[in-house]
């Protein structure tokens, strides 16, 4: 199925479910299918890790995480993160927590499947304020706490993100030392053996 079916089907099963919710407190608007996929393509509705990084590195008290993995595989979350499950989103206990204007809530599972799902609930009934982490834990795993150093024709900017992400890495996990660069050593070339000249003065 292409993007638009799938949106068509998801968005008529939010329709269905809005009704439930309770009353908005910030003066949402529900959009429609054309408008949730114009939403979808805008930019600024996704962070990426390394943004994500620097405004918990700057202590933002206006950010709040929100995991949506299953309760049972709420394991090494980001700091601050809460847990709100995709099955529990619409219980009135939470719902409060998605439809409100004073934070930035930073959407995020282990990869951007779920979360997407929980982003396009949200946009579809109007909420503001709700942004999607894109890649998830696998991208804060292997960008921020695991970054790569670039190869030696890569451009000077990722070079400069690199010691960024080291900087964030040492920020998190509180390590001091570099990780090691897995660099093959050089071995000595040996000289040819000098051949012993026959004869000569004794």
């Amino acid at each position: 199925m292409n993007a638009r079916v799938i949106l068509s089907i998801i968005v008529l099963g939010f329709g269905l479910t809005a009704a439930m919710l309770p009353d908005r407190k910030n003066d949402s608007i529900a959009l429609n299918e054309r408008e949730l996929l114009q939403e979808m393509l805008l930019a600024n509705n996704y962070l990426s890790v390394d943004e994500v990084a620097e405004l918990l590195i700057q202590g933002d008290p206006s950010v709040q995480l929100i995991d949506v993995r299953p309760a049972s595989e709420f394991k090494d979350p980001l700091p601050r993160a809460m847990n709100i499950p995709i099955d529990s989103i619409f219980s009135e206990n939470y719902a409060f927590v998605f439809d409100q204007s004073a934070m930035k809530n930073v959407i995020y599972g282990m990869d951007d499947q779920l979360a997407t799902q929980v982003w396009m609930i949200t946009k579809q009934l109007g909420y503001k304020n709700n942004y999607l982490m894109k890649g998830g834990l696998n991208a804060w795993k292997s960008n921020i706490l695991d970054p790569q150093y670039p190869s030696q024709t890569a451009p000077q900017e990722e070079f400069d993100l690199y010691a960024k992400r080291m900087a964030s890495r040492q920020f998190f996990t509180g390590a001091k030392a570099l990780p090691k660069v897995n660099i093959k050593p050089m071995m000595p070339v040996q000289g040819r053996k000098k051949k012993r000249v026959a004869g000569g003065c004794s």
